[in-house]
């Protein structure tokens, strides 16, 4: 029973570590699509370098490199959605 206590307490404090890092990368999403809004180019920039240096920490070393890519890849989705509905869909073209 000792036992069962031990992995059921872990567990909640495990949830709640998860819940806390879903949070951090829900939130630095948020910063890239409100900075893109806004046409803050230094504080997409800056939320960019944050999500790298942040997410060994808050996914692990093992798996930056793969939450880096993918942040990236919607990072760069959010700026041409914007952009596309901001000045047209002719603004993507060259």
């Amino acid at each position: 029973m000792v036992w069962g206590r031990a992995t059921r307490y872990s567990r909640r404090g495990g949830r709640f570590w998860d819940a806390l890092r879903s949070a951090g990368v829900g939130l630095l999403l948020l910063s890239v699509v409100i900075s893109t809004i806004a046409g803050a180019e230094a504080a997409l920039l800056f939320t960019v370098l944050a999500a790298w240096l942040l997410f060994p920490l808050l996914v692990g070393l093992g798996r930056t490199l793969d939450a880096g890519c993918a942040f990236m890849l919607i990072s760069v989705g959010v700026v041409l959605v914007v952009s596309a509905a901001q000045n047209g869909p002719g603004s993507l073209l060259p």
